[in-house]
């Protein structure tokens, strides 16, 4: 009595190589889903820098002395610069420890809100430097001779089409006071979310 063909040796054998090739393309499948996973991962993250790169190469406007700036809805304007060793009043001044870079500006609010304004909105630049305002000197170049402190730029709140004029003082090294590339940076609000350049010098 002959086996049934489906106990036979050669069909097992042939079943099996089917079986083992079917399980074969599974894996193959998952490695190659794998790698291009991977590939699509490693493409996405070499492009992520030029979005970093692209934001970098924005720049802030700059203008120059007695050119309205608008920041946001603010305008800024710087009338004059000058350089001195005190400020304020003759019988009380106040002296600098280096020398003093007296900006004369002009703050516009032209914003559907009152806005509080204080000297820590300006900053001046040189390079990679930051120089901070010195409050109390600057409190004092507003204070006339009667002692009476006009627009101090010291939390001083500004109305909607209000503006204010006033100085802004800086206590800088002899050598830095008296550069050519001194550069006012002006901002809106304490954060200074947006911000805006003004050359301090005409050359």
């Amino acid at each position: 009595m002959k086996k049934p063909f489906y106990k036979k040796w050669w069909f097992i054998l042939i079943v099996a190589i089917i079986v083992l090739g079917a399980l074969g393309n599974m894996v193959g499948g998952n490695d190659t889903t794998k790698e291009n996973d991977k590939k699509d991962k490693v493409e996405t993250s070499a492009k992520a820098p030029e979005n970093k790169d692209s934001s970098k190469d924005e720049k802030e406007e700059i203008v120059g002395i007695n050119t309205p700036l608008e920041v946001g809805d603010a305008v800024f304007t710087l009338n004059g610069v000058s350089l001195a060793d005190q400020v304020g009043p003759s019988v009380l001044p106040t002296k600098a420890s280096g020398k003093y870079v007296v900006l004369d500006v002009t703050y516009k609010n032209n914003g559907n809100k009152a806005v509080t304004i204080d000297a820590s909105f300006f900053k001046l630049k040189r390079g990679e430097k930051t120089y901070e305002s010195d409050s109390a000197a600057s409190m004092s170049a507003n204070q006339g001779e009667d002692g009476n402190i006009q627009n101090s730029f010291f939390l001083q709140e500004v109305n909607p089409d209000m503006e204010i004029k006033g100085k802004v003082v800086f206590d800088l090294a002899p050598e830095v006071a008296e550069a050519t590339d001194l550069q006012l940076q002006v901002q809106t609000g304490i954060f200074g979310t947006e911000t805006g350049m003004i050359k301090l010098r005409h050359y």
